[in-house]
């Protein structure tokens, strides 16, 4: 199993060595770390400064410990005007962005224009059944400035790659524990934003460092991802002339 933490399995995505990879929305840079541990070239583009800074700090950690093997880039930029030439990456990671975005379809666009023909991208948004649940339990939940605008059916992710311009060829779905963790927030705190004792349990089991390695956290997301998953994730492989 990949980290609970990560949406994307890069082995899915078909990363291979020497490969450029963009992770677009790259936010404190989950994505980012877990490609810069191989041997590519791996770009995390965000709108949000401190995001970056972060991500900054958590590559220079690891990369004190000896473990960075990629060359990394983080850069500020938007996505439905990504500055780079048509066809840079050989793979694409953009995870829970398009779901905030207003014209989801021309960052769609973006990112296949900037991906090789035969080259991957993994798209995740929220699943629509948890979205729902959180969106009818709470109002600061679907109100929060910056947040959601749309809850995507899983036909309608499809069909966006396939207008995009990419090949849908497989598709997961994840992070079922984090579903529990903000229905119980939205349940049981009297304020949104501020925890209270519960929902601070719940992180601290599931975000603490040493219990992400348990195997009974690991399965019991895995069989929640069968029924109530946070994210569904979609991989595609872009179509046209020279693609292999």
């Amino acid at each position: 199993m990949i980290d609970r933490l990560e949406a994307v399995d890069l082995d899915i995505l078909r990363l291979r060595p020497g490969d450029r990879v963009l992770d677009m929305g790259s936010g404190t840079g989950r994505h980012v770390l877990q490609a810069s541990l191989r041997r590519c070239q791996v770009v995390g583009l965000d709108s949000d400064f401190e995001s970056l800074r972060v991500a900054g700090n958590y590559i220079n950690l690891i990369d004190s410990w000896g473990v960075v093997q990629a060359g990394v880039t983080l850069m500020m930029g938007w996505g439905d005007r990504l500055p780079f030439r048509d066809a840079a990456f050989d793979r694409v990671i953009c995870t829970e962005v398009l779901e905030h975005i207003p014209d989801d379809l021309s960052a769609m666009r973006e990112v296949v224009r900037i991906l090789r023909p035969g080259g991957t991208v993994a798209f995740s948004v929220p699943d629509r059944l948890s979205e729902t649940i959180l969106w009818r339990q709470s109002w600061q939940y679907r109100n929060t400035p910056g947040g959601h605008v749309r809850i995507y059916r899983r036909k309608e992710i499809k069909r966006l790659v396939q207008e995009g311009g990419a090949q849908p060829f497989a598709i997961e779905y994840r992070h079922s524990l984090e579903t529990v963790r903000w229905v119980v927030h939205s349940v049981v705190d009297r304020e949104w934003g501020k925890p209270g004792l519960i929902t601070r349990g719940i992180r601290w089991l599931l975000d603490t460092p040493s219990h992400r390695n348990w195997r009974a956290l690991a399965w019991c997301d895995a069989l929640g991802n069968r029924v109530l998953p946070k994210s569904i994730v979609l991989y595609g492989r872009k179509v046209g002339q020279g693609a292999s």
